[in-house]
């Protein structure tokens, strides 16, 4: 019996340094918490990507926006982002083909192309916490 007691102790004392180990994994990379804006309404939802700057070393990564806020963890220097959000909307002239396979809506992106297909928006990741705020503005209220 004692013998037993002491075996499940040593797992359990070993279980809680696997657990504790695993808190703050040692990959490389920081952490970056921030909040998305769309005109000045926090982004419902939408994804997140960063990645370094051609040529630059580092991990791409991506994260979930959720009511406009996100984190993830990213490499250190100056990461390309990229942001997007999608939403479903009913199709008011389908064609022919849509008409035949029942196609009712079609998907369609938020966020301007240059915040994700040609990003201009850039951030620097320094080591230890990092807070991003990025305000993005719909080209139809651009002046």
């Amino acid at each position: 019996m004692m013998k037993t007691t002491k075996m499940l102790c040593a797992v359990a004392a070993l279980f809680c340094v696997a657990c504790f180990a695993g808190c703050q994994p040692d990959d490389g990379l920081c952490p970056v918490e921030g909040t998305v804006t769309l005109d000045g309404q926090p982004l419902e939802e939408g994804s997140i990507g960063m990645g370094p700057m051609v040529g630059q070393p580092g991990t791409a990564v991506g994260g979930k926006i959720i009511n406009g806020v996100f984190k993830l963890r990213a490499s250190e220097g100056e990461m390309l982002v990229n942001i997007r959000s999608q939403k479903k909307v009913p199709i008011e002239n389908p064609t022919p083909d849509e008409v035949a396979h029942n196609v009712t809506e079609r998907t369609v992106e938020l966020v301007p192309a240059k915040y994700n297909d040609r990003s201009e928006l850039k951030f620097t990741v320094v080591k230890g916490k990092n807070q991003a705020t990025f305000d993005l503005v719909s080209e139809s209220t651009e002046e």
